[in-house]
Order: C-alpha cells, then structure tokens, then sequence
C-alpha cells in the first residue's frame, strides 16, 4: 500500500467518526429542543443548569427570558428504575407550577409488542400532574405492566427530585413550592 492511500483512508476514517458521533449528539440535542418547543413554544430556550452537589442534569427552560421550567431525562436522574429488560428513557417536561407539561419516550430496550401498548392514553394521564404530589394516581397498562410501572415511577420520583433541587425550588412559582 502506498503511503497516500493509508494517509487517504485515515482521513475518512476520522471524518466518519466525527460525523457519527455528532449526527449522535444532534440526535439529543434536536429532540430536546424540539420537545422543548412542543411543550414550551417556539420561542423557548433550553439551557444545562449548572447544579451544585449533584451529578443530575436538568435542563433550564426560559421564555422572554423568564423562567419557564425544566427539561430532565429520566435516565439522568434518580432513581434508577428499570422496566422487564432495562432503563427506558424518557423526556420530561415540568413548568414553574410543578405541574408536568408532557413526557416522550427516548429509548428503551422493552419487547416491542408488549410496549406499543403503551399508547397515548397512557401518557396523557401525566400531564398537569403535580411533581411531587404523593395521591396522584396513573393507571399502569395491561401486558405492559412492568414498562408503565417502571415510567410511572421514574417520572413522578424523577420530577419530585428535580423540584426538590434548590436551583429549581426557588423559582417554582406555587404557594407550597411543589409539595
């Protein structure tokens, strides 16, 4: 092999780890903001707080720049809950009420036939739920029972962690901050 030809092919092979790699972190990043502005408007900005005495990662949401909630992936947060087969990802979306705006599913490692049951049905029941309120009540799906009950807690114990995060607490605009 000539000496170009081996100089050729690892150049494309660096240009092709970079593009996967930021085609990956596109991936997140673009369905952060566009769940964002599904949730928050168009004109909303998301921005990584900056939490002191934590590994968690919440993701400030400002609009006008005014607060307007918080962004979290289930998986960044504790605690860990796993469904059958593994952790399922899931993005959610609280606003400065503490009520849940909505909730996307990111990643999974589930039996598809058994979560296609989840529906939407299923995650609307979250939305204007209070973090942190111990009487809410989210009914698990039927053949999908360790999946909805797995992100029924990961999402009610995440959004009450996030809440509870003093960077968060103190912009929560309801008389009891949350609780």
């Amino acid at each position: 092999m000539s000496w170009i030809f081996i100089r050729k092919l690892m150049l494309f092979s660096l240009f092709l780890i970079l593009h996967v790699t930021c085609a990956a972190a596109g991936d997140e990043g673009g369905a952060l903001h566009l769940f964002c502005h599904n949730w928050f408007g168009k004109e909303a900005l998301s921005t990584p707080l900056s939490l002191t005495d934590t590994n968690i990662i919440v993701s400030a949401v400002t609009l006008d720049g005014q607060p307007s909630g918080w962004i979290f992936r289930t998986d960044q947060v504790p605690p860990s809950c796993k469904g059958k087969r593994g952790q399922i990802a899931v993005l959610v979306a609280i606003g400065t009420d503490a009520r849940i705006k909505g909730l996307t599913v990111l990643a999974h490692q589930e039996d598809p036939p058994y979560f296609r049951r989840l529906k939407d049905s299923f995650f609307s029941q979250f939305r204007d739920k209070r973090a942190g309120d111990e009487a809410v009540k989210i009914d698990a799906v039927t053949r999908a029972t360790f999946s909805s009950k797995a992100i029924i807690r990961d999402v009610m114990e995440g959004a009450k962690n996030v809440i509870s995060l003093p960077e968060v607490a103190a912009q929560l605009k309801s008389p009891n901050k949350g609780g």
